[in-house]
């Protein structure tokens, strides 16, 4: 097999690889798993099962994600900015 041959089907390994989306019900499959190794790393202290279902939403999602605290301005006391100020 020549060099070429063997980078066209490399390239078109790759290509399909990239095709490649589980179904819905095997990213639900993962989520449970996921869910569980959770619950049985850090337990069930205090937690309601509307919790865990509110959470549970996010686990195959980038949504959490979306939202990043540290862009919000929380601001500063004015007894803080005096602080800052006072150099």
């Amino acid at each position: 097999m020549t060099e070429e041959q063997r980078l066209a089907i490399i390239k078109h390994a790759h290509q399909n690889s990239q095709k490649i989306c589980p179904p819905q019900s095997i990213q639900e499959f993962i989520g449970d798993i996921l869910v569980e190794q959770l619950v049985v790393e850090h337990g069930l202290k205090d937690v309601k099962e509307d919790d865990i279902s509110d959470e549970q939403q996010f686990l195959l999602t980038d949504i959490a994600e979306d939202i990043d605290e540290e862009d919000q301005d929380i601001g500063v006391s004015e007894e803080m900015k005096g602080v800052y100020n006072d150099n």
